[in-house]
């Protein structure tokens, strides 16, 4: 009898929970216009009913991993009424709500169920036969009558209605199967084969539409039948995901049938549409229902006849009375959610209550559905006209559905001969296992009380499920117990009994429920239905201390007689009557829930086969070399023996698992000396203590060995046996008691099978000897073996034990009940050899260069010795291929007559299909790290092998560790310990992320204050802007520079001749000075923080005010711009900068979706220009995710500056893309491109600047031609017509120049052919002015009428077009160097011919002549002078100085030349060197600057250019400047820039509002992006950065006259991060690291490399071919282009954190940045002889590891350690390892050292095996760091020799006192009782042969040592010579 436990009451958890919810309450929806006038009245009358209901309750349970600790957990889904509650089970027995769902009408079903939601969006061909791959959402699905509803566990639902009434509702692999209701009617019509009378339909993804399922059945000889599932009498049973499979029964003919579930293919489809086409179709009467919304869709179709015999509704498409859902695409009529009326789709946003709107519902005519509360349609009743749900107007032949899922048929029971119809449906149906792996379909007919099961199984070539024949089971119920692979069933007399498949294996006792025959009278009193519920997984109102009945109370009922509890087999015989159980359900992992007769439920858990792993392991061998039904015989007497009822006592597993075993083999275990140990060591239970009678007072012999049985004794001799240096003994039982003569029983189950037992046990006994935590284990098993071993007179085996573990010399028998006669029944297995098959001897052969051969393992058990040899195979066969070198040295057991499951795949195979390294190209490590990949090894499976097996696998680590190839697996970079490149890896699977800590650090100090004092540079990356300038305080410097959230200083100081009014007017005006500052700071400050901050979703970024307000101390009077007159609407442009600059703060790793850009809306209903600014920032970082309808919200409020942010907002988040949508909304607003004879629309000119301009930014780089044709006249627009185009023409002129540029940007070589658009020559004429051309096409016609108020005449207005197209042609021509059209941009060389050029328009010739001849572009003074005329350079500023009469000169001509020219140049090198920080570059534009600086302090020279023309080049230079060093934040601007800021007041009226927007800019610049970004020099870049640092500046902060002020901000697409920002991969934190950076080879230069240290920025990644990682501190990483670029790339990209990991011998540059600790340590240490003393503190100054800190801490402090021996030994271990980079291998030393301890290596011999494979490793060719050059080996060979002579010195002295006892070992003399100590250690040191190997010696004479060399050449001399001494001592 099998003892179940943990019995529990049982009462669901959502009952008790639904209890305190409220339950389903109406949600008031407002604003809702329902043209549904009925609805409501027929809502307050749905739940009136003259019927009772009682409300349903199910639930329903799985199992999941827990989150936190990855056990399994249960879930519960319960439903009752209209709710749901899903529930999972906790810790500590707790359970937990996931979530609960109430919905409108009761809930006739839930499930869990799974969805693929395609990657490519929803597929054109949904019957397609290829799987779709797309992203797995799991989840809830309610079903209600009409319609299910589907809840996504990370969030998120579907609301779906169906064309049907729901009958049930399956779960297929990825979808769902439902089935319909069939009315009375429909059943006694005759079916056909058509989808509108189909019964089964199938879902895939609720945006689908519900499909009609088809069938394919074949028989012998005839085609395969295919059509829809028609047939009313087929009834879905059970349905499973894997394998996938439907189970049916046909209630007409009474059978069931299996079915294959999968996708339908094409042809199939195509058939079952053919068929139909033949069939009776006709137009239906047309018809439209009330309130059904007329359908719009001219393809919409729907399969005709809704029949008046049918009331069923078929799935067919139609689009009336849709309602769009999210995700649903208009215009995709195949792969919308099926809307026929009732199938439309409500929105995941809308509640239920909502959605009663939204959904229309159809009522089939049956009276019981018109009922129901879901349904508020009638269509017409029986008997009427035939209903459609299309237009009257629409004819068109209907098509069907194509169907999605096909049943095809795979079996079906054979018929009965009496038909039960509806009865013989099974009442249950499930999938099982039998212990060896053999899959069963079972049902439960409860009508015969039968459990039918039926073996299947896969054919060979895995294509098709093979069914085999019915098993008959007398049963009432039954339910699987999936972990443990056994079936519970509950016979019809009411008991329950245990089955393996079809195999009985005894009776279960649940022992809280009564054993003899009782009736319902005789149950305890149980928990009512209505109790509270808690307790373990699942509720119960009693402790689990209260249900533990005990089993002696309970025998009593059984019988009298006391029984013997070990012979199960005695249970089977008690006549138990238990018909008090009603039924069994709810399996779950090993639990079930037993139903009594009066609805009490209590739960109960089957217990586990097994405790132990070396007995699970020991199973799975037998199960793999037994026969299978003879290994689930004795896997079921196992069970029954280990969980009897009273459980295992106070006897240990193992020793029951040995008795069990030996007496199924046929042993007497009683006369054993094996088992009858145990039974001396158990023989003192407690319970035979109780029952004892006493005798006396007086002590007994009985008490002393009741004392020496006890767990206190045991655990004293472990504990007192080292310390005492005791030797282990055991006593020795009488032989008398138990070797009395007897036999084996020749007929137990497993006598013939005894060497197939032990072979099997054997390579278990091998598998866990390679598993450091099963030592105990392996000493429980090797009794065994020995037992079975000597009896079977293997001698080699017998020995081979004995030196393992050589307590095992007195554990022989003196008789064995095995006789030569017994030997010769028995059967042998192949694998069955006199060789020990030894994986230690295998590697130390091998390591000898010896060839053993193959070594065998048993699939699925050995994994160990599998992955462990597969490892040394290439190591030892390093020419082989790697399938080659594995197939050399395994060889696989093959299963006894059976194939079992033994998951073995081909590892040759699959590692060929992953990896590259089959031929063996790679070096050995790489090659065996791969491997280990490959096979799932990780470091901690290495830790648990022992260290001489693990040493070439740590070794082969420990070489790929420092040099790692840049192609390998995020797997194998963290086996190697390099987990900052297998982070680096991971960045491929993952989002961009914020830094770490982003949301919880704390801001700046400077930044605690309110939130009205907010300015914006809050959550700057202090740790990056510390540690690159940790130096001074440039960055509180910028950010005092930037901020302008706070009132100005005004400290003035009144003079006593001025009187108060006067004075406060003073104040103003110097506010108002210092305002036009502040206006200009919000520029530069959105280049600072560009991208540095990530807000939450919830919350509404932060805008800091523009404060326009003063404070004058000393009492803080604010002063405002009250008493003075100021521009209007001064701030608007500023505000719009403000708003711009808050929106680019945010990150690209930053959520952001149309809800939260509209959340962002200011309160009140009006727009302001900060949110206008904001709308252009989402567009410029790619965050303006607007759907149309918002757009058209926004652009029809008529706000300018909303519509100029919107419009470049969305044409920079389309760059280049020529996206048709966007390009309609720019062209409404640029009446250029609208129709002549489109309707006039009142356009600001503002707008259409951005409207032209964003028409460049989205067709750039397209060189689109009707584009540039448009833009190209556009340069030169007339005034008019009328009053309009006559205000700031230039800057719509130059803004159509720019994107003519954009559009055509370096495309001007590719344009000459054309002669029809002769772009350059009407470039040339814009700029240079002459005669109008006569207006052509649309043109001509718009501006017939001139303008009102200019007149410009015939010549063009060469003010207005000179500087757009003098930037267009050098935009089109960009680095063409074409000559030509460089001399039309040189300067004039004459005073007459400069007399005609505006001195400006010399700046934009020079800076355009520079883009022509970009190559010959050189960062040096000359080249600038180079663009100046002789005549300029001669008589710039030198009036008064050059007397020259004869050639009149305009010196103030010539010094503004000077200044426009040199600025021209200084713009065209701060462009071509933008973000290179190139020191030439930089020295030259300082010259510059210098220069600039010196004419400003001379008032002469100022006078002679005037002060606005030195006052715009200087800016220029600066912006230049700025630019070369952009993200340096280089010291001296800055502190150019602060000096140029300081000019405000009276004193620098020449300082516009322009001059202190170039200055802000220049100081973001400095710092672009909070110093993670620069600026790159691509084409495209370059196009807009010429946009946004356009040379001329405004006068004042409304003025766009010549150049539209948005368009400052188009920088942020030339913006590149390129901040490398190292972090300890270990602690996080960020870190200084070398770096160094190479450049591609170039015809100027080449091998050019410099060094850096990071954090630091990057040049262009187009410029390096690579970057490394440098340095003795930390691990090297090379990035290389054409390896691993897009690494960098990712790096780059995702906050430029690259992950490094410090070497374990070096403190960070932070702890100490010149090596001064560590030098200083090395040098203290120098002398080798001090290591045996170092001290805590030393390797401190080598290490911040925690791990080696908490070491030293602990082990190397002479206060905690009293063994000063091992103290100087790990000292010096610890230093060795620490300081050559292995801290790894510190374990494996103390290993080695405690191993070889005096008193541990006589026990078993394990550490002396391992200490001589770790020789034989570094001894051999096969040593991975050759045996030359130790220092690169993991292990100091001193350290080892140390161990060996230590070890040697012992063995020695042992054999001169001890040479008796080896003499009688080799003569194979009996060893019992004798002291035998250490020799097993010295059998195995010293390879010492068996003494059977001995015996075949024959010598004549005395022996001598060649003549034993020639007998025993495989030995080494010196095992030899001691052979020898031993001989002559015996002699």
């Amino acid at each position: 009898m099998i003892a179940a436990c943990f019995t529990q009451d049982f009462v669901p958890f959502g009952r008790e929970y639904s209890r305190r919810h409220p339950g389903t309450f109406q949600l008031q929806v407002q604003n809702t216009v329902s043209a549904e006038h009925g609805v409501p009245l027929l809502k307050s009358f749905r739940d009136i009913s003259i019927q009772e209901h009682n409300k349903k309750e199910q639930w329903l349970f799985h199992q999941i991993p827990h989150e936190v600790n990855q056990d399994l957990c249960d879930e519960e889904l319960y439903f009752s009424g209209n709710t749901v509650v899903w529930s999972k089970g906790g810790q500590n027995g707790t359970r937990s709500i996931v979530k609960t769902f109430t919905v409108d009408t009761p809930v006739v079903q839930a499930l869990w169920s799974n969805f693929i939601l395609p990657a490519s969006g929803i597929p054109e061909d949904i019957a397609g036969f290829s799987p779709q791959a797309g992203e797995l959402q799991s989840g809830v699905c309610v079903v209600e009558s009409g319609s299910i509803s589907f809840f996504i566990e990370k969030g998120g639902e579907y609301n779906i209605a169906l064309p049907f009434q729901v009958a049930s509702t399956w779960m297929i692999e990825n979808g769902l199967l439902f089935e319909r209701t069939v009315s009375p009617t429909e059943i006694a019509t005759g079916k056909r084969n058509s989808p509108s009378q189909t019964t089964v339909f199938s879902m895939l993804h609720p945006l689908d539409e519900v499909a009609p399922v088809i069938t394919k059945t074949s028989s012998p000889g005839s085609c395969p039948k295919i059509s829809y599932l028609t047939d009313n009498t087929q009834h879905i049973i059970f349905t499973s995901v894997e394998p996938s499979l439907v189970f049916t029964y046909d209630t007409m003919v009474g059978v069931h049938s299996a079915w294959r579930v999968r996708k339908a293919r094409l042809d199939e489809c195509n058939t079952v549409c053919g068929l139909m086409e033949n069939s009776f179709y006709h137009p239906a009467a047309m018809a439209t229902p009330m309130g059904m919304n007329q359908s719009s869709s001219s393809h919409s179709r729907f399969i005709g006849s809704l029949s008046a015999q049918s009331p069923s509704i078929s799935p067919m498409r139609s689009f009336s009375g849709r309602v769009s859902s999210p995700g649903i695409i208009p215009g995709r009529s195949q792969s919308l959610s099926p809307a026929v009326g009732s199938m439309a789709a409500v929105s995941r946003s809308q509640s239920p209550a909502m959605g009663l709107n939204s959904m229309h519902r159809l009522l089939s005519p049956s009276p019981s559905v018109a009922r129901s509360p879901g349904n508020y349609f009638r269509t017409p009743p029986v008997g009427s006209h035939n209903v459609s749900l299309i237009n009257e107007s629409y004819t068109d032949w209907v098509e069907p559905l194509k169907p999605e899922v096909c049943f095809e048929h795979l079996w079906t029971e054979p018929a009965p001969a009496i038909r039960d119809g509806s009865l013989g449906k099974s009442s249950k149906a499930f999938l099982t296992r039998d212990l060896c792996g053999q899959q069963y379909l079972c049902y439960v007919i409860s009508y015969r009380q039968q459990l039918r099961c039926v073996k299947f199984e896969e054919s060979n070539d895995l294509s098709q499920l093979i069914f085999g024949t019915v098993a008959v089971i007398p049963a009432k119920d039954a339910v699987p117990i999936e972990s443990l692979d056994l079936l519970v069933l509950l016979d019809p007399t009411g008991g329950l009994w245990v089955y393996s498949g079809t195999t009985k294996i005894n009776r279960l006792h649940v022992p809280t429920l009564p054993l003899g025959s009782g009736s319902l009278s005789m149950l305890r009193t149980t928990t009512p239905i209505n109790s509270p519920s808690r307790g373990g997984y699942f509720t119960s109102s009693r402790p689990p201390s209260a249900m533990e009945a005990g089993f002696d109370e309970e025998m009593t009922q059984m019988s009298p007689v006391p029984t013997e509890l070990e012979d199960s087999s005695q249970f089977d015989e008690f006549p138990v009557q238990s018909s008090f159980i009603q039924g069994i359900k709810d399996n779950v992992g090993a639990r079930f829930t037993i139903e009594l007769m009066n609805n009490h439920l209590c739960r109960t858990t089957m217990p586990a086969i097994t405790s132990s792993p070396g007995i699970e392991m020991c199973l799975q061998a037998l199960k793999h070399m037994l026969p299978k039904d003879l290994a689930i015989s004795i896997l079921g007497k196992w069970y029954t023996m280990r969980n009897t009822p009273g459980g295992l006592g106070n006897q240990s597993e193992w020793s029951l698992f040995s008795k069990c075993l030996l007496s199924m083999m046929g042993y007497d275990t009683t006369r054993l000396a094996l088992t009858n140990q145990h039974e001396l060591d158990t023989s003192m239970s407690p319970v035979v203590a109780v029952k004892r009678p006493k005798q006396s007072d007086q002590g007994s012999d009985d008490d002393w060995e009741g004392l020496l049985s006890s767990t206190h004794h045991q655990y004293t001799i472990q504990c007192m046996e080292p310390v005492l240096g005791l030797t282990h003994c055991t006593a020795i039982p009488d032989a008398s008691s138990y070797s009395k003569p007897c036999a084996i029983n020749t007929n137990a189950t497993l006598f013939p099978h005894i060497p197939a037992v032990m072979m099997g046990l054997h390579l278990v006994y091998e598998e866990m000897k390679l598993n450091t935590l099963l030592t105990e284990d392996v000493e429980k098993l090797v009794p065994i073996l020995y037992q079975i071993a000597s009896d079977l007179k293997c001698s080699n085996y017998t020995d081979y034990y004995c030196r393992d573990f050589q307590q095992l010399f007195d554990a022989v028998d003196d008789v064995s009940q095995i006789t030569e006669d017994h030997l010769h029944k028995m059967v042998y297995p192949g694998v069955f050899t006199q060789f020990v098959p030894s994986v230690l001897q295998w590697l130390q052969s091998n390591l000898r260069g010896d060839d053993p051969g193959s070594l065998p393992y048993i699939p699925g058990v050995c994994n160990n010795i599998k992955n462990v040899i597969s490892l040394y195979a290439l190591l030892l066969k390093r020419d082989l291929a790697t399938e080659q070198a594995i197939d050399k040295c395994l060889r696989r057991v093959a299963p006894a007559g059976h194939r079992a499951p033994t998951c073995d795949l081909s590892m040759s195979r699959s590692f060929s299909r992953s990896f590259s390294i089959c031929v063996p190209s790679a070096s050995v490590p790489e090659r065996i790290v791969l491997y280990m990949t490959e096979i799932g090894m990780t470091y901690q499976d290495l830790e648990y092998l022992p260290v001489g097996v693990s040493l070439p696998l740590r070794e082969a680590i420990f070489h790929c560790r420092c040099n790692a190839p840049s192609d390998w697996t995020e797997q194998a970079y963290t086996l190697i310990g390099r987990q900052d490149l297998s982070q680096l890896l991971g960045m491929e699977n993952k989002k961009p992320q914020a830094p770490p800590g982003i949301y919880t650090k704390q801001p700046h100090p400077q930044s605690k204050r309110s939130k009205d004092e907010e300015d914006g540079m809050e959550h700057m990356d202090e740790e990056l802007l510390r540690l690159r300038f940790s130096d001074d305080l440039r960055v509180q410097e910028v950010r005092r520079l930037l901020q302008s959230s706070r009132p100005a200083r005004i400290a003035l100081v009144q003079r006593p001749e001025v009187s108060d009014h006067d004075f406060i007017e003073e104040q103003e005006k110097h506010l108002y000075s210092i305002c036009i500052r502040t206006m200009a700071l919000p520029v530069g400050r959105g280049m600072f923080t560009l991208s540095t901050y990530h807000p939450l979703p919830t919350e509404a970024i932060p805008i800091p005010k523009l404060c326009l307000t003063g404070k004058a101390p000393p009492r803080n009077a604010t002063v405002d711009l009250t008493h003075i007159d100021t521009p209007a609407n001064m701030s608007a442009w500023p505000q719009f900068h403000n708003g711009v600059a808050a929106g680019l703060r945010i990150a690209n790793s930053s959520q952001v979706d149309t809800t939260w850009i509209i959340y962002n809306k200011p309160k009140s209903n009006e727009f302001t220009n900060e949110y206008a600014g904001f709308l252009m920032a989402l567009g410029l970082n790619g965050h303006l995710n607007l759907n149309t309808l918002n757009i058209h919200d926004y652009l029809s409020k008529g706000h300018e500056m909303i519509t100029v942010g919107l419009l470049l907002g969305m044409a920079a988040a389309k760059r280049g893309t020529m996206d048709l949508a966007t390009m309609k909304l720019l062209s409404i607003h640029v009446p250029a491109l609208l129709p002549p004879t489109s309707t006039e629309l009142n356009v600001p000119h503002n707008v259409q600047v951005a409207g032209v301009l964003g028409v460049g930014l989205v067709y750039q780089g397209t060189a689109h031609r009707h584009t540039a044709e448009v833009l190209l006249s556009e340069i030169g627009r007339p005034p008019g017509p009328e009053m309009e185009n006559c205000n700031d023409r230039e800057s719509y002129s130059l803004a159509a120049g720019m994107a003519l540029g954009l559009v055509m940007f370096g495309r001007g070589s590719e344009i000459v052919g054309t002669p029809d658009l002769s772009m350059a020559d009407t470039l040339y004429h814009f700029m240079v002015g002459g005669h109008k051309r006569p207006l052509s096409g649309p043109n001509k016609e718009r501006y017939k009428s001139p303008s009102c108020q200019i007149k410009e005449g015939d010549s063009v207005n060469v003010d207005v077009t000179s500087p757009g197209a003098t930037l267009a042609l050098g935009m089109l021509y960009f680095k063409t160097n074409n000559s030509a059209v460089a001399e039309w941009l040189i300067a004039s060389d004459t005073q007459f011919m400069l007399d005609h050029v505006r001195p400006d328009f010399l700046m934009l010739r020079t800076l355009s002549r520079g883009l022509v001849m970009w190559d010959s572009v050189i960062p040096t003074f000359q080249w600038l002078t180079g663009n100046l005329p002789p005549i300029i350079q001669k008589y710039a500023f030198t009036q008064g100085q050059v007397q020259d009469d004869d050639t009149p000169v305009d010196f103030e001509t010539m010094s503004q030349a000077y200044c426009n020219i040199v600025g021209g140049g200084c713009m065209v090198i701060g462009l071509k060197f933008a973000g290179t920080a190139n020191k030439q570059a930089f020295d030259t534009l300082k010259e510059c600057m210098r220069m600039s600086l010196e004419i400003v302090s001379c008032p002469s020279h100022v006078e002679q250019a005037g002060k606005i023309t030195v006052e715009n080049t200087m800016m220029s230079i600066l912006l230049a400047l700025a630019m070369v060093m952009s993200g340096t934040g280089n010291l001296e601007i800055l502190r150019m820039c602060r000096m140029l800021r300081a000019r405000v007041g009276p004193h620098s009226l020449g300082v516009m509002y322009g001059s202190h927007m170039a200055i802000s800019m220049s100081l973001g610049l400095l710092f672009l992006g909070g110093g993670r970004y620069s600026l790159k020099t691509t084409a495209d870049s370059i196009a807009v950065m010429l946009c946004a640092f356009y040379p001329k500046f405004p006068i004042h902060s409304n003025d766009n006259r010549y150049h539209l002020q948005a368009l400052r901000h188009l920088y942020v697409m030339a913006a590149d991060p390129r901040l490398v920002l190292p972090r300890d991969v270990d602690t996080g934190h960020p870190c200084y690291v070398p770096m160094e950076v190479k450049f591609k080879d170039t015809d100027v230069y080449r091998n050019v490399s410099f060094s850096t240290s990071a954090p630091c920025l990057l040049p262009e990644l187009d410029i390096i071919e690579e970057v490394k990682i440098t340095g003795p501190r930390y691990w090297p990483i090379t990035f290389h282009l054409n390896k691993n670029w897009n690494n960098l790339q990712l790096v780059l990209q995702n906050n430029g954190t690259l992950y490094v990991k410090q070497r374990a011998g070096h403190l960070s540059y932070v702890e100490d940045p010149k090596g001064y600790r560590s030098m200083l340590a090395k040098s203290l240490t120098s002398d080798h002889s001090s290591h045996s003393s170092v001290k805590p503190d030393v390797v401190k100054a080598f290490t911040s590891d925690p791990r080696l800190l908490a070491l030293t801490e602990y082990f190397l402090n002479t206060k905690n350690m009293k063994d000063v021996d091992f103290l100087q030994i790990l000292s010096s271990i610890v230093y060795e390892c620490v300081t050559k980079e292995k801290p790894e291998s510190i374990p494996s030393y103390v290993d080695l050292h405690q191993s070889l301890d005096r008193t541990q290596f006589g026990k078993r011999t394990g550490g002396v095996c391992q200490l001589k494979l770790v020789l034989s490793y570094y001894g051999s060719r096969f040593c991975l760091g050759g045996r030359e050059e130790t220092s690169e080996q993991l292990m100091k060979l001193e350290f080892l020799m140390a161990l060996k002579s230590k070890l040697e010195n012992i063995l020695d002295r042992w054999q001169t006192d001890n040479m008796d006892l080896l003499v009688k070992y080799l003569q194979g003399e009996v060893l019992k009782g004798q002291e035998t100590s250490h020799l097993s250690a010295y059998l195995c040191w010293f390879e010492i042969p068996t003494p059977t190997q001995i015996s075949k010696v024959i010598v004549e004479g005395a022996p001598t040592l060649p003549v034993l060399c020639a007998n025993l050449p495989q030995l080494s001399v010196g095992t030899v010579m001691r052979i020898l001494t031993a001989w002559q001592a015996a002699v």
